[in-house]
């Protein structure tokens, strides 16, 4: 039974776990002002798509990719699609240079995140982090989550795509919960979801043919997918995930510090202090990504080792890198 049709794919029940999707022929631009049917378009992308999951999988990334049924058919764990997507950007292009009137190919010293509405009717528009959590779309632990990963794979893309001599533009995440409540990576990881560039010509390689009527588009799909298909080993990367935990009394518990620390400040003359409560920060570093099994470690150490459930609260940020350890 299909359960999602989109504009490029089919997802079709296997069992309360798992499902099929099924890769077409269709290519759109634009919500599906300008769409068309390509001849092996789909068999390319899900080859693709089979192909970085693959490689997402053994550096360690939780997805919902199982394995490859067919040229076509990917089976995965089944999802519930989380209404925010994903954009990394390394350069600047498509959207981003029209919203901003910025020259194409400009490069970010630190790549950048954005989040999107999933929605087609109101055609994906921009959003922030704060106003997804009002929203009750996403959780901020989850919101957090979700940058962390994003930056953490775009790490490994780029690594991946530069050894193949391509350059990694920018890509597109979505995710999706397990019916453990686990967040992974979901839908498809391909040339319809991402901008890549000639390393040394800059010619463009994805959907941005189609878009722009550059035409080719099926001979620079199979170009990308020939290149990845040469990728036998990943090239290494030192993946790691800093954690700043926070600690703080609960409001029922007094704080013999903190009315210290307060009398001190009126002694001086601070004023409009109404309260003082003092916590604590622990940051730890793990060689591996950030994940939905991080946070799950992370949320055992905070309750077992840094803090007592009894009297103390905790609150914890991911972030991909080591560098926010120097915060």
């Amino acid at each position: 039974m299909v359960v999602y049709s989109g504009k490029a794919k089919d997802v079709i029940e296997v069992d309360d776990e798992s499902v099929q999707i099924v890769f077409r022929d269709s290519i759109s631009a634009f919500d599906g002002i300008k769409k068309e049917e390509l001849t092996d378009k789909g068999k390319i992308n899900c080859l693709i798509s089979s192909k970085l999951f693959e490689i997402l999988n053994e550096y360690g990334f939780e997805t919902h990719f199982i394995r490859q049924m067919s040229d076509t058919e990917l089976l995965c764990k089944r999802v519930e699609i989380l209404p925010i997507e994903v954009v990394c950007r390394n350069y600047s292009a498509g959207s981003l240079c029209k919203r901003y009137g910025l020259e194409k190919g400009l490069e970010f010293k630190v790549p950048l995140i954005e989040f999107f509405v999933k929605d087609d009717k109101l055609h994906d528009p921009l959003i922030t982090s704060e106003v997804a959590i009002s929203l009750s779309m996403i959780e901020k632990k989850e919101a957090i989550l979700l940058e962390a990963i994003t930056r953490a794979v775009n790490e490994a893309l780029r690594k991946v795509f530069e050894s193949i001599s391509l350059t990694l533009v920018d890509f597109k995440l979505e995710f999706g919960k397990t019916s453990n409540g686990r967040i992974v990576i979901a839908d498809e990881i391909s040339a319809d979801t991402m901008r890549l560039w000639e390393k040394e010509s800059g010619e463009i390689k994805d959907k941005d043919r189609y878009r722009q009527d550059l035409g080719d588009v099926i001979i620079h799909y199979q170009d990308i997918k020939e290149r990845l298909e040469q990728v036998k080993s990943i090239p290494p990367l030192n993946l790691k995930s800093s954690v700043r935990v926070i600690i703080k009394l609960k409001d029922s518990v007094l704080d013999p510090a903190g009315e210290v620390t307060l009398r001190s400040l009126k002694r001086k003359e601070y004023e409009n202090i109404e309260d003082v409560r003092l916590g604590k920060s622990s940051f730890l570093l793990f060689s591996e990504t950030p994940s939905f099994a991080l946070q799950e470690k992370i949320e055992k150490i905070s309750k077992d080792i840094l803090s007592n459930p009894l009297i103390e609260n905790h609150s914890f940020e991911i972030y991909f890198g080591s560098d926010k350890l120097q915060v």
